[in-house]
């Protein structure tokens, strides 16, 4: 079972690494930069190296990497939409160089491809939007050659952010020629909150999951608890068994059959501190029966 949670590159990108390893889990989600700037130029070659260095070492084995938050595919502007392209053409380069320096030194461990949000309805139609974004997703896999992928994450519906959906998404991915490329991070409050009821129907979301995206094409799960309710529409994450999903619904989330293979990653409130981060991991190794 794949178990982690997003770190902090602040120090270092090497210190995402050891982090994984100090908090006691097997995966991570980590961002090469930091998040609310844009980025244009590629990692430096020193930093991969150290990076890699630090997963040689380590017992990290999967590794999410997350775009900047500034990154929105559906605008027409022609500034913002070439700067978000840029943030993931650059993260997605990383993680096709990390990729390969873990295959030549033979590293048990696996970039799971570089997760974004993307975006939100402003100056196009609906529809022109969502062509727009899988014209962006295209264009960066067209500049980055490899087999790295690009993951689509859920969103909680809020104002005009677009990934509302299981559907949503599905057509992102529908307007891509590269499709192979393309997967996606489902994220329980982001869906909970956007109206899929993992407490009393998670079978049903389930379904749909598997029936919208195939759930071989989900590459993690983001493991939040909501502070919202269910179909709110509200981004507020909850720390693991404090919010409306519970104790009991995040179990079986993580004892789920369909779901076995998925890593699941945590973004509660909790990680700001190392003592919350703590107690977060430990909740979570609780509530997957690990001990």
């Amino acid at each position: 079972m794949y178990l982690g949670i997003h770190v902090s590159s602040s120090g270092g990108m090497e210190n995402t690494i050891k982090n994984g390893d100090k908090y006691g889990v097997n995966s991570i989600q980590m961002m090469p930069t930091a998040p609310m700037k844009w980025v244009t130029k590629p990692v430096p070659d020193e930093q991969i190296l150290s990076f890699v260095d630090a997963l040689e070492e380590s017992n990290v084995k999967k590794i999410l990497i997350h775009g900047i938050y500034l990154t929105n595919l559906a605008r027409k502007n022609k500034q913002l939409f070439h700067l978000s392209k840029m943030g993931l053409v650059v993260y997605l380069d990383f993680a096709e160089k990390v990729t390969k320096l873990i295959k030549k030194r033979k590293i048990d461990a696996e970039i799971l491809g570089v997760c974004f949000h993307p975006g939100s309805q402003k100056e196009l139609s609906y529809e022109d939007s969502l062509e727009r974004i899988s014209y962006g997703i295209q264009c960066v896999l067209d500049q980055v050659k490899g087999t790295q992928k690009l993951l689509i994450e859920t969103t909680a519906g809020t104002g005009s952010s677009l990934g509302r959906n299981f559907t949503e998404l599905k057509n992102m991915r529908d307007g891509v020629k590269d499709k192979k490329r393309v997967g996606f991070v489902v994220d329980t409050q982001h869906t909970y909150a956007s109206g899929y009821d993992w407490v009393n129907n998670m079978d049903g979301v389930l379904e749909d999951m598997d029936r919208e995206l195939q759930i071989e094409n989900v590459k993690a799960i983001h493991l939040n608890d909501s502070m919202a309710d269910c179909s709110s529409n509200k981004d507020r994450h909850a720390d693991l068994g404090k919010g409306k999903l519970g104790s009991k619904t995040i179990s079986n989330i993580l004892s789920n059959k369909n779901l076995k293979n998925i890593p699941f990653i945590l973004e509660t409130p909790s990680l700001k501190t190392s003592e919350g981060t703590m107690s977060e991991v430990k909740m979570l190794k609780k509530l997957a029966k690990i001990k």
